[in-house]
Formats: C-alpha cells, structure tokens, sequence
C-alpha cells in the first residue's frame, strides 16, 4: 500500500491551523476577537485573489 505524502502533509498543515485558530479565539478577549475577524476576513479575501490569479494564470 502506497502512501500520498502530499496529502498526509496537507491534512496534516490543515489540522495544524485549525488547532491554532481554536487556541486564539479561546484564549481571546472581546476586543481581540473582533481585531481577529476583521484580520481573518482580510486574509481569506487575500488568499482568495491568489488563487484567482493563479487560476487565470494557468488558463
């Protein structure tokens, strides 16, 4: 039986964010969490124009 590293590495990186973002919105004020959505939105927008851009880039 053949393992795919890529995608062990990847479920892997992906549970490490996910413990992290769990961890932050915790341990996280009232003032924190709302400085925290506004930093995610911004990020998720980010990487959403990346991918735009590679998508278009390859097409």
């Amino acid at each position: 039986m053949s393992m795919n590293i890529p995608a062990m590495c990847k479920s892997i990186a992906v549970g490490v964010v996910t413990g992290a973002a769990v961890y932050a919105v915790t341990n996280a004020t009232k003032s924190e969490k709302r400085h925290l959505k506004s930093d995610t939105l911004r990020a998720v927008r980010s990487v959403s124009a990346m991918l735009e851009g590679l998508g278009s880039m390859f097409m």
